[in-house]
């Protein structure tokens, strides 16, 4: 329960102590899967912070193949490597594995939520949205990430007003996340509104002085087009490069 709770702040500092519980379960309980889970959620998110992510992604993607050798029914370990699989860009095999963590828990709000963000990311819009929806009605009180994979959608789709709401929702959710104020700064940018966008941008430094976007977007898994339009976007908000 800590180690969800710590899942949900979404801090570098909640991280690190995330990552040290789950090596704490994995040495108490070996023969459980939930330490390895945790530790390839917390390697998942080392890699989407651009730190070290091809080893990143290769760890995430043998600790969930270990948590699924122990229960093959767990729904929650194939969510986890549909989002180890999106971060490879096996967009097919993501989707996959996301649709079978829905079908072995059609109620699991996190299963939906992690095939919406999935479904985005590969172009599926509108199914993408759905789920995401869906989560939100599973889980009235979801972490930051439901709104922000919502708001995400949302701008690829070219609706930035609506982005605009779902992301400031996930700021209220957590405003000590950095990758809020990203999506934030991206879409006051498509807004043509500059100073917030600019602003944005500096609550991102504040967060996380070291960001730069070459270094953290190696793992970004937006499709080559997406991802231009995204970078080009923190740039113009002026992030460094």
């Amino acid at each position: 329960m800590e180690a969800l709770s710590l899942w949900r702040k979404g801090t570098k500092e909640s991280l690190i102590r995330f990552g040290q519980l789950g090596q704490e379960i994995a040495d108490s309980e070996p023969e459980s899967p939930m330490g390895y889970k945790i530790l390839a959620w917390y390697n998942y998110q080392k890699a989407m912070r651009g730190i070290s992510p091809r080893e990143s992604i290769d760890l995430s993607l043998k600790l969930s193949q270990k948590a699924l050798s122990f229960d093959e029914s767990d729904s929650t370990s194939h969510a986890l490597a549909g989002s180890i699989f999106l971060l490879m860009r096996k967009y097919e095999e993501a989707i996959a594995s996301g649709e079978r963590a829905v079908e072995l828990n059609p109620n699991g709000a996190i299963n939906h939520a992690l095939l919406g963000n999935t479904l985005g990311y590969a172009g599926s819009f509108e199914k993408g949205i759905a789920h995401l929806n869906q989560a939100i009605r599973l889980n009235p009180f979801p972490p930051y990430w439901y709104y922000f994979s919502l708001g995400r959608i949302y701008w690829q789709k070219g609706h930035f007003e609506e982005a605009l709401s779902e992301i400031k929702k996930a700021v209220q959710r957590s405003p000590d996340t950095y990758f809020n104020y990203l999506g934030l700064a991206a879409v006051y940018v498509f807004l043509g509104r500059q100073e917030e966008a600019e602003a944005a941008a500096k609550k991102v430094l504040e967060i996380n002085p070291n960001f730069s976007i070459k270094t953290s977007s190696k793992a970004w898994p937006y499709k080559p087009d997406d991802l231009k339009i995204f970078l080009d976007a923190l740039q113009k908000a002026g992030l460094p490069e």
